[in-house]
């Protein structure tokens, strides 16, 4: 009897404790929390881990949804699945790199520099005609999110002239999209992408182009595209049945931006 007095209130105790919330740093933690820690000094510590690919539970025995660790090593032993140095959590399938604002990359863009310089084309009638009007070089030394944007200006005049306005109210078609001409293994080279068009007519005499200011096409697209070396184009693409000439770049706030965020 002396026994199950002491045995009694210890279980109680016990089961208690394993029932409340625990608190670091503070003597009454928040209800809502199964652990509450304060401090104004120091921080949180993940686990240290070494990952081997994010398809591979290891070190752990298994994918355990929740579980988050901070990666210590690059590893690209397995071509689909690298790990780089950085926090990961497991959805319970794979490990997912948590990015950081600092992982994101400006490749180019970013600043209100009128990127094109004037550049006129004439267009032979029923002949498309494409040409590159900046091109891009840079290598991505992981797998990662790229976003292609652009703001291209243009005017519309009469053939083999900038000043003489058109009339021949014949429709007018350009384009203007990015082009990679160099690009790793399965990525597709000198196949048109982020397409943006206008169409411009005038049967008038008078030119509007000089009197509502330049036209713009807005390219656009988000690519999920491998480490590697890359060249892209952006081009203006132009027909009509009528010939004539576009003026690319002839605005002041032609822009172009090449952004990169790690997906690994």
């Amino acid at each position: 009897m002396k026994k199950n007095r002491y045995t009694i209130p210890l279980f109680l105790a016990f089961f208690s404790f394993t029932n409340a919330q625990v608190g670091v740093g503070l003597s009454a933690p928040n209800t809502n929390a199964e652990l509450d820690i304060t401090s104004s000094t120091k921080g949180i510590l993940l686990p240290r881990v070494a990952l081997t690919a994010t398809n591979n539970p290891a070190p752990l025995t298994a994918h355990v949804a929740g579980m988050m660790v901070y990666n210590t090593v690059t590893n690209t032993s397995v071509a689909a699945n690298p790990v780089y140095p950085g926090e990961y959590y497991n959805d319970g399938t794979q490990w997912q790199r948590k990015s950081a604002l600092n992982d994101v990359r400006m490749i180019t863009g970013g600043t209100i520099a009128d990127i094109l310089s004037s550049t006129p084309v004439d267009i032979a009638a029923g002949t498309p005609t494409t040409t590159t009007l900046s091109t891009f070089s840079f290598t991505l030394d992981r797998p990662s999110s790229v976003e292609f944007s652009g703001n291209i200006s243009m005017s519309f005049n009469a053939s083999g002239d900038s000043t003489i306005p058109l009339g021949d109210s014949a429709i007018k078609l350009v384009t203007s999209n990015f082009v990679f001409t160099t690009a790793p293994s399965g990525i597709a080279v000198n196949t048109p992408f982020g397409d943006s068009t206008i169409t411009y007519m005038n049967a008038t005499t008078a030119n509007i182009t000089t009197i509502i200011g330049n036209f713009y096409t807005a390219p656009h697209a988000t690519l999920l595209l491998p480490a590697g070396n890359y060249v892209v184009n952006v081009n203006g693409l132009a027909s009509s049945s009528n010939a004539f000439r576009v003026t690319y770049g002839s605005g002041v706030r032609d822009m172009v931006q090449i952004k990169a965020t790690p997906t690994k």
